[in-house]
């Protein structure tokens, strides 16, 4: 298969370009949304998620598209957009400053692009970050710092075999009322800033089998009560990271400790338990730090993420929220949160359950839900795999540590 074809500059070409606005005008009682503190603290970047569909089949005489088949399509999905933009009219505006949004209309951009390769092409390449990353819009995933732009950004590419990507990037917000920016001083500006330098990005799965074979033992060695899949695979994901750094320089026990800070959903933390459905940076994080070998074994890793979790549940998610703690002090100190006498921080974020695999537009689910490298280095993203219960995670270190932590042998007895 031809994978260098994927370095090529013409692969992808940009059909039509268009601002969809939502369909009935947002009230004026709606115009300015006022982000949260969480929300000002995390960067503006866009967030980016591709959907890789197989080919559309034709299921009527009236749906035989011909050569027009990528206008329909953008049309249907361009009509769906703008009436869902009424509900979701914050994406259709424009960030006035750090701390607002005007609601004022101005519509996401939509483009419809063809990907002058097979699907398989992306799907199937060894490099699946970087063959991924094609069907997202130039230069915009993760970017900082956009002025001006569209808050949302949509984009269907039709690949040579017929089948479909759809890509989206927004930005995280939700509105003040829980995390409220009254109660500190101001964020002129995002503390955290996308960096891919020097960087790459693998994709791991962890199949069901060998993953459920990993959460017995784990649970038998550790006394930990059903493991979740997120914590033995972030422990280990963690445990080996240590170790690539760890064999580029020296010795762990001669070496600062490291830290490694877990998001947390508190949707259903809350005291006033909040809906799945709740838009935006309703967050919190706990984090572990391991200082020598002990402290990087399986049991005793997910042991302490079991009971970090354990004490985070017990917490106000609003006046003990651990995120917005570390950010007050941090800005007191004048210092980048997280950025104590830390060897190395890593971070992980868990979406696993999230229904990611059930976005069906009308033409079935799903092959693939792709992230194209970043945000920044020692990020673990974990998500479902499409079959059974296992495990795909991206996995963004430096390309130094990669080359070590790729060679785990650990790691490799049990991926696929």
């Amino acid at each position: 298969m031809a994978f260098a074809l994927l370095s090529s500059p013409s692969l992808a070409s940009v059909c039509d370009k268009t601002l969809i606005k939502p369909s009935s005008l947002t009230s004026p009682t709606l115009r300015y949304h006022k982000l949260s503190y969480i929300d000002q603290f995390h960067s503006n970047m866009y967030i980016p998620l591709a959907l890789f569909y197989p080919k559309v089949q034709q299921r009527e005489e009236s749906t035989n598209y011909s050569h027009n088949e990528l206008s329909h399509i953008a049309h249907l999905l361009q009509t769906s957009l703008s009436k869902t933009l009424v509900s979701y009219y914050p994406y259709a505006g424009k960030l006035r400053d750090n701390a607002i949004v005007d609601c004022n209309d101005m519509g996401a951009e939509f483009s419809s692009v063809r990907i002058n390769c097979h699907m398989s092409e992306i799907l199937d390449h060894p490099n699946a970050s970087h063959a991924e990353s094609i069907v997202f819009p130039k230069d915009l995933p993760w970017a900082n710092n956009y002025v001006g732009g569209n808050l949302l950004v949509a984009q269907v590419s039709k690949f040579d075999c017929g089948g479909i990507a759809i890509s989206t990037l927004a930005p995280k917000f939700i509105g003040d009322s829980v995390f409220s920016s009254n109660n500190y001083s101001p964020i002129i500006a995002p503390q955290m800033l996308s960096n891919v330098s020097e960087c790459v990005q693998k994709r791991i799965i962890f199949p069901t089998t060998k993953l459920d074979a990993l959460r017995s033992k784990v649970a038998a060695e550790s006394g930990v009560e059903n493991p979740t899949r997120a914590e033995v695979v972030s422990a280990l994901l963690f445990k080996c990271a240590i170790k690539a750094t760890s064999s580029t320089t020296t010795s762990m026990l001669t070496r600062r400790p490291s830290k490694f800070v877990h998001f947390l959903n508190v949707r259903n933390m809350m005291k006033s338990r909040l809906p799945q459905s709740a838009i935006g940076n309703l967050l919190s994080v706990f984090s572990i730090t391991a200082t020598n070998e002990q402290d990087i074994e399986l049991p005793t890793l997910v042991r302490n993420l079991r009971k970090g979790v354990e004490v985070a549940y017990k917490k106000d998610q609003v006046e003990e929220n651990e995120l917005i703690l570390e950010v007050v002090e941090s800005m007191r100190k004048g210092k980048k949160p997280f950025d104590d006498d830390y060897e190395n921080v890593y971070s992980c974020s868990n979406v696993c359950r999230y229904p990611f695999y059930n976005v069906d537009f009308g033409w079935g689910k799903p092959e693939r839900v792709g992230l194209p490298n970043g945000p920044f280095k020692n990020l673990f993203f974990l998500k479902d795999y499409k079959i059974g219960r296992g495990v795909d995670a991206r996995v963004m270190l430096q390309k130094q540590h990669m080359s070590e932590f790729e060679r785990d042998e650990e790691l490799l007895d049990l991926i696929s």
